[in-house]
């Protein structure tokens, strides 16, 4: 769908500053404080299209260096159809997501069409584990998403077709991954009216780590011991609390924000952003944002005190403090201006100067619904945003488009994040 017919409204807002000095006297000045530079890190893409006849994909890693550059390319790039060739369940279909231990010496992608769940060692860029989940009488093995226990011992796995939370023990110092099948919680079990569709999206942990609160494709979010055999839920709140199709959520204090995109898989979209309190046993979500119309709320980080909401469908970005107010800006402007570039996943660098954008292609192979056209773009690469105003405002300072890997025939990036070495 081109740029005309998205949202593309920038509302305006002034800044303001602010400046103050008082005093007589100088005092004598202290020596200066040495101050630590930045740590280093690496950009890892995964792009979604197939390498090898039965899935794959294509792994690339650019060094955060590199962007200072106007032409940055990959340090490395990973067939992941040829990496995971031998290796424990072999190769997956429609790598989806992308996440790392808290050693950040793990990347965990997980393949929402094949059902497999694959670790990457980072220092060798070597695939050590595949794993394919189990199905249900609910559905097909379809993960998508994981996250690596703040312990650093486990994966916990959002099966969405299996409708099942799984875990996999995890030891990354030697290379030992299992799935756990005593600890599945069967999600099916739980639907009633205000639960009519328990496919978990993804787990985020709570600030203190002991839980995972797990937003629903049906609508609603439950609190889980993921630490327990079967693993329990704790809290829940239904779709009459948050609409269908969560899709990301982060936790500011105590607070998890998430958003919905509304209506069925198939037929509509919208833009709902909300605010869940009360955590872990009694929470209570608020309503922040909604809108209709050609909009779909997605990705959603915290930049400084703001919250950052991408819009694939409109090419928009929406800052929201944390009283609910928000400015709308447009991600077709700068170099992208006049294009269709479609965000999606976002991660925040390391010295959170700049945002990094998925853009998805011209033939996104997943989460795209027929007809509205509504993570169709005409970019396929990644869009690099400059933090300004300490997160309440952004530009965009370039895009890299990705090239048709090798034994692929589209481009379609969706799981992006930024992996620091330590």
């Amino acid at each position: 769908m081109g740029t005309g017919h998205r949202v593309t409204t920038i509302l305006a807002a002034s800044a303001i500053l602010v400046a103050s000095c008082g005093g007589s006297a100088l005092a004598p000045s202290a020596p200066a404080t040495p101050t630590a530079a930045p740590p280093s890190y690496e950009l890892w893409v995964v792009d979604q299209a197939e390498t090898t006849p039965t899935g794959g994909g294509t792994l690339y890693i650019y060094k955060g260096a590199s962007f200072k550059d106007p032409s940055p390319a990959p340090a490395y790039t990973v067939n992941l159809g040829e990496a995971a060739l031998g290796v424990g369940d072999g190769v997956g279909k429609h790598g989806h997501s992308i996440a790392f231990n808290p050693a950040m010496t793990h990347a965990v992608i997980s393949y929402v069409d094949s059902g497999h769940v694959q670790v990457i060692r980072a220092s060798d860029r070597k695939v050590v584990a595949s794993i394919k989940m189990t199905g249900s009488t609910a559905g097909a093995a379809q993960p998508h998403a994981t996250a690596v226990t703040p312990a650093n011992d486990a994966i916990i796995v959002a099966n969405q077709g299996g409708k099942r939370l799984q875990r996999i023990s995890a030891d990354f110092k030697n290379d030992v991954y299992k799935l756990d099948g005593a600890a599945d919680l069967d999600l099916s079990l739980l639907e009633d009216a205000d639960h009519p569709g328990n496919l978990p999206v993804f787990p985020v942990f709570t600030p203190d780590g002991r839980y995972a609160y797990v937003p629903m494709r049906g609508g609603g979010a439950y609190v889980i011991d993921y630490q327990a055999t079967p693993m329990k839920t704790v809290a829940t709140l239904g779709k009459s609390a948050i609409g269908p199709q969560s899709c990301c959520a982060t936790f500011v204090k105590d607070a998890i924000w998430t958003t919905a995109q509304g209506g069925a898989t198939t037929t509509t979209t919208s833009f709902n952003l909300y605010q869940v309190t009360g955590l872990p046993e009694k929470p209570v979500a608020k309503k922040i944002l909604s809108r209709t119309g050609n909009v779909e709320s997605h990705s959603v980080i915290l930049v400084g005190q703001y919250l950052w909401v991408a819009d694939r469908f409109a090419n928009t970005l929406d800052i929201v403090d944390q009283t609910g107010d928000a400015r709308t800006l447009s991600l077709a402007s700068g170099p992208l201006a006049g294009r269709d570039p479609a965000p999606d996943i976002m991660t925040l660098s390391p010295h959170e100067a700049t945002v990094f954008v998925a853009l998805r292609g011209k033939t996104p192979l997943t989460s795209n619904i027929t007809g509205l056209d509504n993570a169709v773009g005409d970019v396929g690469g990644i869009a690099i945003l400059a933090v300004t105003e300490s997160g309440r405002d952004m530009a965009v300072s370039s895009f890299v488009a990705l090239p048709i890997a090798a034994g692929a025939s589209v481009v379609d990036p969706h799981g992006v994040r930024v992996r620091v070495i330590k």
